[in-house]
């Protein structure tokens, strides 16, 4: 895996070998950065990091703050020592997304990679509604696991198993929510 744009451009990562792990491919981290445009100066939340490919291009781009959730310990040792070889300041949360969400997350802009078909996109999109999260959120996920309605549709690119699509959550349609 490669970073595909900004300062670290063509720097490579080599993540341990863990089962699940789903780093989105270099095609799609093209078009999701096509369809943001910049990103300098932003703030960014990676839930389920995993290799941390996301954090790192958005780093790479110009974003001012990365956090990186992830619950594999290994992988936030991997991030961690990705970010200090290629001297650049990622903050590595190693712990469950819900409890990081348990506050509203100050940032600009969270991308989350759930594993698929689990029911955690509506889980989190549920979380960020009750938080009253106003950023953008951008999903990847599976055609087989749908938004809740209150997940307006920006942009989306991508077909089957990885969709990627920049949401907006509707405030109004709290009633459209899931919460456990």
């Amino acid at each position: 895996m490669r970073i595909t744009g900004g300062k670290l451009k063509n720097l490579s990562l080599n993540p341990p070998k863990v089962p699940g792990l789903r780093p989105l491919p270099e095609r799609e981290r093209l078009s999701l950065f096509n369809m943001l445009g910049s990103v300098e100066g932003v703030r960014v939340a990676d839930l389920f990091a995993g290799s941390g490919i996301v954090a790192f291009e958005f780093l790479s781009r110009g974003a001012s703050t990365v956090v990186a959730v992830e619950m594999n310990r290994r992988l936030c040792s991997f991030m961690r020592e990705q970010a200090a070889s290629w001297d650049v300041e990622l903050r590595v949360v190693c712990g469950d997304v819900m409890r990081f969400l348990s506050t509203p997350p100050e940032v600009d802009i969270i991308f989350m990679g759930p594993p698929n078909n689990q029911g955690y996109v509506t889980k989190v999109l549920d979380r960020l509604l009750s938080l009253e999260y106003t950023g953008l959120v951008i999903v990847q996920r599976s055609h087989k696991e749908d938004l809740p309605i209150y997940a307006k549709v920006l942009r989306s690119t991508g077909k089957d198993e990885s969709i990627i699509e920049i949401v907006k959550l509707e405030l109004s349609l709290r009633g459209g929510s899931h919460e456990d």
